[in-house]
């Protein structure tokens, strides 16, 4: 059967995840939960992640009102990226999956996992 992408547009589920997809975003969810970070510190924190890709991942996310971007003092030319209100409510969705995803590991007997935590609820 093949869905249509007008179909995919008015799902709710295709739209959630689209929202929440990219290499990074669950990553980047995780790292915010707990506080504002700058842009280097994110950086940082995600090794790997190229510059264009982490600012196209943060806009994405800023674009969908789940970040909000603050830019700082003129002297400090930097910004400071935190979780939106609306942005903190993917948190329990963000805890389910990671459950889920934890069963389906232990249920397939993986060798592997990931070494990020969980993200941190905060509602």
């Amino acid at each position: 059967m093949h869905v249509s992408l007008r179909e995919r547009a008015a799902c709710p589920l295709y739209t959630a995840i689209g929202v929440i997809e990219g290499r990074w975003k669950p990553m980047l969810f995780q790292r915010l939960s707990d506080r504002p970070r700058g842009f280097g510190e994110l950086r940082r924190m995600l090794p790997g992640v190229t510059k264009k890709v982490l600012l196209e991942q943060l806009r994405q996310m800023h674009a969908d009102g789940l970040v909000e971007r603050r830019q700082l003092s003129p002297a400090s030319a930097g910004v400071r990226y935190t979780l939106t209100p609306y942005g903190r409510t993917l948190g329990p969705v963000f805890e389910t999956l990671w459950c889920w995803g934890s069963s389906h590991l232990a249920r397939r007997q993986a060798a592997r996992g990931t070494l990020v935590p969980p993200p941190v609820n905060r509602s």
